[in-house]
């Protein structure tokens, strides 16, 4: 019930949503975050999609994650500037997807350093980069304009810690999971973990840019290091241990779901297509309340699609 809430209220929100400012929530003090509706990128949204957070501290403020326009970018600070006129010391972008890093020049004409994974210079050097930024404008337009895709300052393939004021924030590569370059920023202080897309409030993940299987283990760091609250890539943040337990622990038996019937209907000798075309039957089979989990009729399909390949690889690898 209270999922079913919060997803009405999502999608009520999204409907008279105007600017990035309008949706600015005081998360604790010193932490602010600005939130996207739950759509696919429209004109209508503006692209608008997905969330981003900052943290005001004594000697400048840390951003994490950019939007998906320059405006939108710009509009971020003018969030952060509605708060402080302290300077955009850093930006740290959780992934190199098109809703989390295409503001990114925004903050970084404001001064910021952007901090990522490696994995975004062989992103922004293939094909696909290109092939999504002109999708993105064909459907945004003039909305796009002033976006740039831009590289990191700074990378991590592991793990490096940013001091700033008296507050420490450590920036983590943990495994493969939503992509190939997923980070998250952990506040141990205050026990605020920045995840990005590692857990997804309120749908469905997407699995078709990283890896499954390695997923569960990002799943499982999560668990372990037993954040207060949890900042995820979009939908509503998560406050207390359990709530936050509760939702990582139903991706992660998602996940697990999703690649076991793949798996089944891979070994009956099933093809991608017809392993796509019954995956949400044999989720449903499983767990009938998937039928009430916002996105899962759409992306579930799509996550056996990507999924299946996986499995082929790893039984494949596994046989030899």
């Amino acid at each position: 019930m209270a999922l079913l809430l919060s997803l009405i209220l999502i999608f009520s929100f999204s409907f008279s949503q105007v600017s990035v400012r309008q949706t600015l929530k005081e998360i604790q003090p010193g932490i602010y975050g600005v939130f996207g509706t739950y759509e696919q990128v429209s004109k209508k949204n503006r692209g608008f999609i997905s969330n981003a957070y900052f943290v005001v501290t004594k000697d400048g403020v840390i951003v994490f994650d950019a939007l998906s326009t320059y405006r939108l970018g710009r509009e971020l600070i003018e969030s952060i500037r509605s708060i402080t006129k302290k300077p955009i010391k850093y930006l740290v972008v959780s992934h190199y997807h098109t809703d989390h890093f295409y503001g990114a020049k925004a903050l970084k004409d404001a001064g910021a350093i952007l901090v990522a994974h490696p994995w975004s210079y062989e992103y922004l050097s293939g094909e696909e980069s290109q092939r999504m930024f002109m999708a993105r404008k064909e459907l945004l337009g003039r909305e796009l304009e002033g976006t740039k895709l831009l590289p990191p300052d700074i990378t991590t393939s592991s793990s490096l810690t940013i001091h700033l004021g008296s507050e420490k924030f450590e920036v983590h590569h943990w495994c493969r999971a939503h992509t190939n370059g997923d980070i998250v920023m952990y506040m141990p202080s205050k026990r605020v973990l920045f995840a990005g897309d590692l857990v997804f409030g309120g749908r469905v993940p997407f699995l078709g840019s990283g890896n499954s299987k390695t997923w569960l283990e990002c799943l499982d760091r999560i668990i372990q290091i037993k954040p207060q609250i949890l900042l995820p890539g979009h939908g509503p943040y998560l406050r207390g241990e359990k709530e936050i337990e509760k939702q990582v622990m139903w991706t992660r038996q998602y996940i697990q779901d999703i690649r076991s019937v793949v798996k089944k209907l891979y070994e009956e000798g099933l093809s991608v297509e017809e392993v796509r075309n019954r995956a949400n039957e044999e989720m449903l089979r499983i767990n009938p309340e998937y039928a009430q989990v916002g996105a899962f009729f759409d992306v579930n399909p799509v996550n056996a699609y990507y999924v299946y390949f996986e499995v082929e690889r790893e039984l494949l690898e596994n046989s030899r």
